[in-house]
């Protein structure tokens, strides 16, 4: 696809903006797509090699848990699977102590369907696969608390194997920085009241400012990296660093927080767009993301700093009607949509009380609700998508949805007052790229 700044990616085709005549020549940010691997199979193989046996100090009777991202995610899980657990049969672990936990963390559990299609037919008919029930505290080990309060309760099958192999991948992330390592676990794995301290410790500031950052400053990863520590065992991270799928730019295996360091800062390098004068239109595409609208807002959020207080964010969503409720219930956004553009003034307004509320009640959906007051409390926000407008109506709240764009740059301008925008940012793969605050 050719870096044309009035286009965007749209489900493996490509969609024209039809951006006003009146309105100035678009400034695209592209990501660093270049030199994917050739043989993915060929290069995990070799990662592999660089490093000591996975199944190093274990016999027959240890027990291999495998942890993997979830579906929304397009890690080649199915593809490293055979892989991966091939090194510990060989060393003589029996398929009955393999076991494969999908990190869903707050996201929607992952069906038997699913389950089969992200790991593989094999893998599903041989070995326990579980999507861990984030609210049964039965099913989860408590490790105890960390020096800073969090509740260190894992799920019990990753809690008690005597090795773990983290298999995900490093994308930009609010709170995290970047996602991967050791937080497939933290909280992909974790209780629901480990994954809301955990969330609790990433709402200290601005989440553009955590946005792609530093690991060492970043608190929410020092909670996991704190968490961490109390895990019995040992663990491995065969992590990676995706292009648009299926393309992986690169995989590392190792040390966790070593490998987590690295692929962080290739996609450093990769995916920070440049930073210039805040524009009164951004525009995000959140594509290669599948369709999942919390993740497509999340692709808003990381271009949000690229904007000034007071213009217009844009969001273009493709979505997959299979992934439109895999993190939010499709009933949670009806209701929402429900309350109209009453619901959308009450909310704009309402979204500082209820940040201040949920932080003094402690619920472990404060997150979500810091990032709702961030996207549109100083913004106007429109969305692009028909097939959410088709489900939703025109409204989610504060935010528009159209299933046209003439009518959304008319309300883009009204928002600015009538006036051409004075400049317009454009970020076509916004699933992946991200511009940090300043």
């Amino acid at each position: 696809m050719s870096d044309d700044p009035r286009a965007v990616p749209w489900g493996g085709d490509r969609l024209p903006l039809e951006l006003p005549a009146a309105w100035p020549e678009p400034v695209a940010a592209w990501p660093d797509l270049s030199d994917p691997l050739a043989d993915y199979p060929a290069a995990l193989e070799a990662a592999l090699a660089g490093g000591p046996p996975l199944a190093e100090g274990l016999g027959p009777s240890s027990r291999v848990a495998f942890v993997v991202d979830d579906p929304s995610r397009w890690t080649p899980v199915r593809e490293a699977l055979p892989i991966l657990v091939h090194k510990f049969l060989s060393a003589g672990i029996s398929p009955k102590n393999v076991s494969i936990s999908v990190a869903v963390g707050r996201h929607a559990p992952v069906d038997a369907d699913s389950m089969r299609k992200r790991v593989g037919d094999e893998a599903f008919s041989t070995y326990k696969t579980y999507s861990p029930p984030v609210d049964d505290l039965s099913a989860y080990v408590d490790l105890g608390p960390t020096a800073d309060g969090v509740p260190v309760r894992v799920f019990r099958p990753v809690a008690e194997a005597d090795a773990r192999v983290l298999v995900g991948s490093v994308l930009p992330h609010l709170q995290a920085g970047f996602g991967g390592g050791y937080k497939l676990v933290f909280p992909g794995t974790s209780h629901r009241s480990t994954l809301g301290a955990l969330h609790a410790r990433g709402l200290g500031g601005d989440a553009a400012r955590l946005l792609g950052g530093d690991v060492a400053a970043n608190p929410m990863r020092a909670a996991i990296h704190d968490a961490a520590a109390r895990l019995p065992g040992r663990s491995v991270s065969v992590s990676h660093l995706l292009g648009v799928p299926p393309a992986v730019l690169r995989v590392e295996v190792g040390d966790v927080d070593r490998v987590q360091l690295a692929l962080a800062d290739e996609a450093r390098r990769r995916f920070r767009v440049p930073t210039g004068p805040p524009a009164d239109v951004v525009i995000a595409g959140n594509d290669p993301w599948p369709g999942d609208p919390m993740m497509s807002f999340k692709a808003l959020l990381n271009h949000r700093a690229a904007g000034r207080p007071g213009g217009v964010l844009v969001g273009v969503f493709w979505t997959d009607p299979a992934e439109i409720d895999r993190s939010f219930p499709l009933a949670a956004l009806r209701a929402i949509a429900a309350t109209g553009a009453v619901g959308g003034f009450v909310a704009r307004r309402g979204l500082r009380l209820a940040d201040r509320a949920v932080s003094a009640l402690g619920l472990p959906s404060r997150f979500m609700v810091r990032w709702a007051r961030e996207l549109v409390v100083d913004r106007t926000v429109l969305v692009y998508a028909p097939a959410l407008r088709d489900r939703l109506g025109p409204r989610l709240g504060p935010i528009r949805i159209f299933g046209e764009f003439p009518p959304l740059w008319r309300a883009a301008e009204r928002a600015l007052g009538g006036r051409v925008p004075a400049g317009v940012r454009v970020f076509p793969r916004g699933g992946l790229t991200y511009c940090p605050a300043g």
